[in-house]
């Protein structure tokens, strides 16, 4: 690792807001909107969007001590743990890594352009680079660069499965060859009625041995073969026609995924579209492709989820002041715990060391919340 820095600890206290309609702040950003593939999951486009639905405030059942860790290298977008560390995309072109433990910045490492999503697979840290269209291998002994590859336009997330490294870009799942880091299978994404390019498919993807799920912007999720990107089943989690592709998590036979529909009137890129009512995360169940719950996140369009230990912690935004919340709900997920504020522009969840991260890319920081503690499954 080339050297340590110190992170200037700043500890705040987690407290209530009021609850607020919040309309779009950037409703004309068209570089960013190319950059993030028009993905409500990404940066810039996020805020994008008017979310037409009643909110519950930010009302945590306690007051509750938070550190705020100051992040060299510009505002972070994503982040993951691997290797005993916490591994975070900042959009200047790196990844910073951070050890849990002594909250210090490790390293930071140079990567492709605008980085966005960060996984462990294969002894090694990939990286999604949104506006390069590539992904940067790691090797976490020393923080070297193994590889670059390109992949396609706007690649997002990740996942370890079927032997090989799977990632989700503007138009299809790639699955990358760990061996020869190449890319060996590419199964397209459906289009929106109306879309030039399937620009808003596949944001979210979460892949095991069994699976690999992604969400589209058609109101459905593909579940496909790990081995050969082959479709396996569509299942529909939204009846509308345009729909923003959210975050997808896998937790055992549970897939999560969170999505929201677009008032498909407008169309794709036209004017301010407008988020339906069907703000939430829903439970598909892997052994028979079903849904079998629907979760409240609070009236938040949710681009981060994190199971963990039969609770499970939502990302929320709201889009208009730029302020996001952390969301929690316990098993059976029929009551929201809590509602926390989490800084500006947040996108992402990671747990490590007893705790909860979330980058904040207009703080340039990390939240760190002490996790809950026990669990009920």
């Amino acid at each position: 690792m080339a050297r340590f820095e110190a992170c200037e600890e700043s500890p705040e206290v987690i407290a209530g807001g009021t609850g607020r309609e919040w309309p779009s702040a950037w409703s004309s950003v068209p570089v960013r909107l190319v950059t993030m593939g028009v993905l409500v999951l990404t940066l810039a486009a996020l805020g994008g969007y008017y979310v037409g639905t009643t909110r519950v405030p930010p009302q945590p059942p306690e007051v509750e001590h938070v550190t705020v860790l100051p992040l060299p290298g510009g505002r972070p977008s994503g982040a993951g743990f691997a290797f005993g560390s916490i591994w975070v995309t900042t959009w200047d072109g790196s990844v910073v890594r951070v050890d849990p433990r002594t909250r210090r910045v490790q390293d930071r490492i140079s990567v492709g352009k605008q980085p966005l999503a960060v996984r462990e697979g294969f002894g090694s840290v990939w990286v999604s680079n949104g506006l390069d269209g590539t992904v940067t291998r790691i090797d976490p002994e020393d923080d070297s660069v193994l590889a670059t590859i390109p992949v396609g336009p706007v690649p997002y997330q990740l996942a370890a499965a079927g032997a090989g490294m799977w990632v989700a870009t503007q138009e299809a799942a790639v699955k990358i060859d760990p061996s020869t880091n190449t890319v060996v299978k590419r199964t397209r994404f459906p289009m929106a009625r109306g879309a030039a390019t399937p620009s808003t498919a596949g944001v979210g993807l979460a892949a095991d041995d069994r699976a690999v799920w992604v969400s589209t912007a058609t109101g459905t999720v593909l579940r496909l073969r790990p081995d050969d990107g082959r479709l396996v089943a569509t299942i529909r989690v939204l009846p509308d026609a345009h729909t923003s592709p959210g975050a997808v998590v896998l937790d055992g036979d549970d897939v999560w995924v969170s999505a929201w529909a677009i008032d498909g009137s407008l169309g794709p890129g036209a004017g301010e579209p407008r988020l339906g009512r069907t703000v939430g995360v829903v439970t598909i169940d892997a052994t028979t492709n079903e849904i079998v719950e629907r979760v409240s996140s609070a009236g938040y369009p949710v681009s981060g989820m994190l199971p963990e230990r039969g609770r499970l912690y939502m990302v929320g935004g709201d889009y208009r002041n730029h302020e996001s919340v952390l969301i929690r709900t316990d098993w059976p997920y029929r009551v929201l715990r809590s509602v926390r504020p989490v800084g500006g522009n947040s996108f992402d969840v990671v747990a490590a060391d007893n705790a909860l991260w979330v980058p904040s890319w207009d703080d340039h920081a990390m939240y760190v919340l002490p996790a809950a503690r026990g669990g009920t499954r």
